[in-house]
């Protein structure tokens, strides 16, 4: 494993362990995502920062409001990206207001669909982005009634970032999930989210679908065959340019690593191999930067955005999930 990598991971640990003593409380694999925003983006953790911005979105929210609910991964993406977390949350504010009026409905999700769009998109574009991605939400549900929810209001976001009209856009994804599932993926949320990120690469249907089944067998071949829920990660990996099998290589090589190690481990190999898809894939970029070779502004703005923001819906949904089966569990 190259030895940048292997640095990377060993302070995200690092980090974990601090994260871990002044949020107890938190649910653990909020704390895992904490760790890995601050490692990938280079920024001092701070726990006053994230407790103060926490009570402040306490005292600006009802008893039942979403924000409230994923207090600590707001609080933590606001600080780990911005100087005034404090004022930018009132923006969420706003935004969340806007896209109810707009049409969208309450969701656990919605704090980080208006994380998203403060990320990618400019103050003038605001509700003409809302406007689009509740046609693109439509759309999906129209097209997917019964795997289509809440948890895809932060990439309708993303996809409505796109110049293309909604029919194009909608017509190129369903194109590749029919593809991604003649290549043998199973049809489901899982595999409709993979065909929302690949639809961010202009790249040919039928080689991107190739690809994620190339980076599919070579995972499996490795023991580490991955469930539907965490697709995203060979979307991630399929989106990078770069040589596949130096990328692939040092996937498999992270996610062994973080296999290893007795704080990784529990999370289980499909955590693994997504925590080691966002950390590959932000190397990549950072070292398209550093060399100054050409790479799609574009692409690595949506990649840097998808890390945040889909990573992030993935830990909810996966931390609601849990919580869920702990609930029906005690009963």
């Amino acid at each position: 494993m190259e030895q940048s990598l292997k640095t990377k991971v060993d302070e995200m640990l690092d980090l974990y362990f601090t994260i871990e003593k002044d949020f107890r409380w938190e649910n653990n694999l909020s704390l895992h995502f904490a760790a890995l925003t601050y490692t990938q983006k280079h920024i001092k953790y701070e726990k006053n920062k994230i407790k103060n911005t926490s009570d402040y979105i306490k005292k600006q929210t009802r008893l039942f409001s979403s924000f409230r609910s994923n207090m600590f991964m707001i609080s933590m993406l606001l600080c780990s990206e911005f100087d005034d977390p404090e004022s930018q949350f009132l923006k969420l504010l706003t935004y969340e207001k806007w896209f109810k009026e707009a049409g969208f409905k309450n969701s656990e999700y919605m704090p980080i669909t208006c994380y998203a769009l403060l990320l990618t998109c400019e103050e003038s574009m605001m509700q003409e982005r809302i406007r689009k991605s509740l046609e693109i939400f439509k759309e999906m549900k129209k097209n997917n009634p019964w795997i289509t929810s809440g948890d895809d209001y932060p990439l309708c976001v993303m996809l409505a970032n796109s110049e293309s009209s909604v029919e194009t856009s909608m017509q190129n994804i369903v194109e590749i999930y029919r593809a991604l599932n003649e290549h043998g993926f199973r049809k489901g949320n899982g595999l409709q989210l993979l065909s929302h990120i690949l639809s961010f690469s202009d790249e040919n249907i039928q080689i991107k679908s190739e690809k994620c089944k190339s980076i599919f067998n070579q995972l499996k071949k490795n023991k580490l065959k991955i469930d539907s829920q965490y697709y995203a990660a060979l979307g991630l990996i399929t989106l990078l340019d770069d040589d596949q099998h130096e990328v692939v290589t040092n996937l498999i090589e992270v996610a062994n690593y973080l296999k290893g190690l007795k704080k990784y481990k529990w999370l289980g190999r499909g955590m693994n191999v997504l925590l080691a898809s966002v950390i590959v894939s932000k190397q990549y970029i950072d070292n398209k930067t550093e060399q100054n070779k050409l790479i799609d502004t574009t692409l690595s703005v949506s990649i840097e955005a998808l890390i945040a923001a889909q990573t992030a819906a993935s830990v909810s949904a996966i931390v609601a999930t849990s919580v869920a089966a702990s609930t029906i569990n005690s009963q």
